[in-house]
């Protein structure tokens, strides 16, 4: 039988609170949830796991408003893969605990998931990382690893690298007598790497049985180089290359390792990754901002001006071209493009420094001024951030 679902307000509060308070009722019911409370821990600590359940349930119904019975019979339902009843549970724990509200957001996010309420499991396990997650390192890793899961699923991988990044050092220091060990043997970490490395809208649940191999491999790749291990990265990243060159996004990925290995090497993989996949708008991203490394800007903007067209909304392309067109002078269509940057993605700071940039090319100092004031108030937000 499912958990009902108690509101902590409206009809059946007032229902709970208008029925007999005189002293000693008040008693009886505080001595009934007293020792409905220790049966149902007791019960816990026995691993009576369905007894405690129907404990805890008793026990919230009594009491409504205690915070740690509903999150003692979440996890316990979580861990039954009673999700919707989880889900229940948890949505009382966070309407009813004021002060470490952050394990309700995480477990609320992880039951969501279950669900496949994908947007709803995403928002709520940002609330959870947003501030800083504070738990053991298993509990941070799921929070970390199924929050990339999501934003490489919604479309954004560079972001999702970075939490599965973190997700990866998590586990390396918790096993510091064998970290890449331990690293390379969670395959679930590997496969979301392997996802967002590859630039992939999917979920590891739901990768058809031709790529899971592929995809594995990546993520053997990626993971190396999120624990700074770049010499066994290139190693399989060569394995990755010699059986599936000619899948789309290996190159690009082989490519952006090149970045900080081999630069000289690295447009030669772009190019590669836009004759297998045509519509490939990173590669093109990556050789327009090349083109500013090498002086050859015209080249830039026709990589540039490609991927416009077929991505419009990436704020990424507006700052390339910006970039470019105030290399060769053409300083208003550079603050147009960079404007646009900004428009599309007010919290970058990058978007926010180059416009300034080109604010001070076009000797516009107050707006100039205005652009560092931002790039300097998102860049220690940032930073803040990345030191949790």
């Amino acid at each position: 039988m499912a958990v009902p679902f108690f509101l902590i307000s409206g009809h059946h509060a007032i229902a709970f609170q208008s029925a007999d308070t005189t002293p000693s009722r008040k008693t009886a019911d505080r001595e009934s949830f007293e020792k409905l409370a220790a049966r149902a821990q007791n019960a816990m600590n026995a691993e009576q796991i369905p007894e405690a359940i129907r404990l805890y349930a008793q026990a919230t119904r009594l009491k409504p408003n205690w915070s740690e019975g509903w999150w003692f019979l979440g996890t316990l339902l979580f861990d039954a893969e009673r999700f919707k009843e989880a889900q229940n549970a948890f949505t009382h724990f966070l309407a009813t605990e004021q002060k470490q509200r952050e394990p309700g957001f995480a477990m609320l996010g992880l039951t969501e998931f279950e669900l496949k309420h994908y947007e709803k499991a995403l928002a709520a396990l940002e609330r959870c990382l947003k501030p800083g997650i504070q738990a053991d390192p298993q509990f941070a890793r799921n929070v970390l690893v199924h929050d990339g899961m999501l934003i490489a699923f919604f479309g954004k991988p560079e972001l999702a690298l970075q939490r599965l990044t973190l997700a990866a050092n998590q586990i390396a220091a918790a096993y510091p007598e064998a970290p890449k060990d331990h690293v390379l043997s969670d395959n679930e970490l590997l496969d979301a790497f392997g996802i967002a490395a590859l630039r992939m809208r999917t979920l590891p649940s739901d990768l058809n049985s031709g790529k899971k191999a592929e995809v594995r491999q990546a993520g053997r790749a990626q993971a190396l180089i999120a624990i700074q291990d770049r010499v066994a990265a290139e190693i399989e990243f060569q394995q990755l290359l010699t059986q599936y060159a000619s899948e789309s996004g290996v190159n690009y990925m082989y490519g952006v390792f090149l970045l900080k290995e081999h630069p000289s090497q690295a447009a030669g993989a772009f190019r590669r990754e836009l004759e297998i996949s045509p519509s490939h708008v990173a590669a093109r991203i990556q050789l327009a901002l090349g083109s500013l490394e090498t002086g050859e800007y015209e080249d830039g903007m026709a990589f540039a001006k490609q991927a416009i067209d077929l991505e419009p909304s990436n704020f990424v392309v507006h700052v390339a071209l910006g970039k470019l067109y105030l290399e060769l002078g053409k300083t208003d269509l550079a603050i147009q493009e960079l404007q646009m940057s900004v428009k599309l993605s007010p919290g970058s700071p990058d978007a926010h420094f180059a416009l300034e940039r080109a604010f001070l090319r076009a000797n516009r100092k107050a707006e100039a001024k205005r652009e560092r004031a931002e790039f300097e108030r998102l860049k220690a937000l940032s930073d803040a951030a990345n030191r949790q």
